[in-house]
């Protein structure tokens, strides 16, 4: 049983490996097609939900 677990804990870990690959040399592509904008909009977007989350842990 030990051993069908790993193997879908390393599926899933592979799986998050691409993902996160995939995402990174996207990112890269935007970077050179649109420059500083590509940048600063996806920071600009993770400071919002940043704080949304905050507010959100705080309110309980």
């Amino acid at each position: 049983m030990s051993k069908i677990v790993n193997g879908e804990l390393t599926k899933v870990g592979l799986l998050s490996l691409l993902a996160a690959t995939v995402l990174l040399v996207v990112w890269g592509l935007a970077i050179a097609a649109w420059g500083y904008a590509a940048i600063i909009l996806p920071a600009l977007a993770l400071t919002f939900s940043a704080l949304a989350v905050l507010v959100f842990i705080t309110r309980g």
